[in-house]
């Protein structure tokens, strides 16, 4: 017996959606692509308008000296697609990184300078991060990530509509064993955040990342550019350490019963502070069972949002384990 229209259309649109996502990926993976603008517009009509923070996701992609590609084992764009319909994509290049210093920062040409100057790929793509979601707000994840679920579902509706900025727990030092990358007892992570435009915290971020680099380079007798950055350097200028301090001050300012960093060690729910809502450790650490420590169950029946892969690239000295 011959298949009706009707049965060809309803085998046609699944094989058609298949093969777009799988277009987009290899779109993506090509050389020439890695360092162009990918912007997709929504497709879905039916999300909520009334929610602070845009429906963007943002992923930067600073070769280090000598690359020019990403390996596929650690592009995951296809993923973040699939796992936010209705939001826009942007996988940002050094081109796409001028256009946004020049267009939001041209009123501080001293950002763009310091930006520029940066030869160090963690170094500048720290930076930008927080100089995009200033900018423009959105979801930025590091490219070694993976979003497990939905976006949309990170936060419940009614809560997503006043909440600005979406951060989580990296390192809890009650859970976790002391790694040459934890100062503090409590560190929050920095390769997932979803913030609102000119949320404060970032804009703050802002201005502490570059007066850290500036820092740096006045210490050596030197400027930006010929300045040497140590691993420990990008950890306390633009990287975690300075961010967890940047965000637990702003935090405290708001929240005066915030006694230390260990107030947050443990929690196993969302945590709300104003706009600013912090996740537990496991959110954006996906299920990679205890790279740092040993074989915990801790994470059971926990919610688990992104899988990080800790690819370390950004590192001078290596990791054991880290090719």
């Amino acid at each position: 017996m011959g298949m009706s229209a009707l049965a060809r259309r309803r085998l046609l649109f699944p094989a058609a959606a298949v093969l777009l996502i799988i277009a987009s990926f290899f779109y993506l993976l090509s050389p020439a692509q890695q360092q162009q603008h990918l912007a997709l517009p929504s497709q879905d009509q039916s999300l909520p308008s009334d929610v602070p923070i845009p429906r963007q996701i943002w992923q930067i992609f600073f070769p280090p000296p000598g690359a020019t590609t990403l390996k596929k084992s650690t592009f995951f764009s296809a993923d973040w697609l699939h796992m936010a319909p209705g939001y826009t994509y942007t996988m940002v290049s050094d081109q796409e990184a001028a256009s946004i210093i020049n267009t939001y920062y041209a009123d501080r040409p001293e950002i763009g300078a310091t930006f520029h100057a940066l030869t160090n790929p963690a170094l500048k793509s720290d930076f930008m991060r927080y100089l995009i979601l200033a900018a423009r707000g959105g979801t930025y994840s590091d490219v070694d990530t993976k979003p497990l679920v939905p976006l949309e579902s990170w936060l419940p509706a009614s809560i997503r509509r006043t909440t600005r900025l979406i951060i989580a727990l990296e390192y809890d030092e009650t859970i976790d064993r002391h790694t040459d990358q934890t100062i503090h007892e409590v560190q929050f992570c920095q390769w997932t955040i979803s913030a609102a435009p000119h949320h404060p915290l970032l804009t703050r971020m802002v201005d502490r990342a570059l007066a850290d680099l500036l820092a740096v380079a006045r210490d050596q007798n030197t400027d930006v550019a010929h300045a040497v950055f140590s691993d420990m350097h990008v950890l306390n200028t633009t990287g975690p350490v300075a961010w967890s301090e940047n965000v637990f001050e702003f935090l405290q300012e708001r929240d005066r019963s915030l006694g230390g960093w260990l107030d947050f060690a443990g929690i196993r729910e969302p945590r709300y502070f104003g706009d600013v809502a912090v996740l537990p450790l496991e959110s954006f650490r996906g299920d990679w069972r205890d790279d740092w420590g040993t074989w915990l169950d801790w994470r059971n029946g926990r919610k688990v949002l992104v899988r990080h892969f800790y690819k370390g690239s950004w590192r001078i000295v290596k990791l054991p384990g880290q090719g």
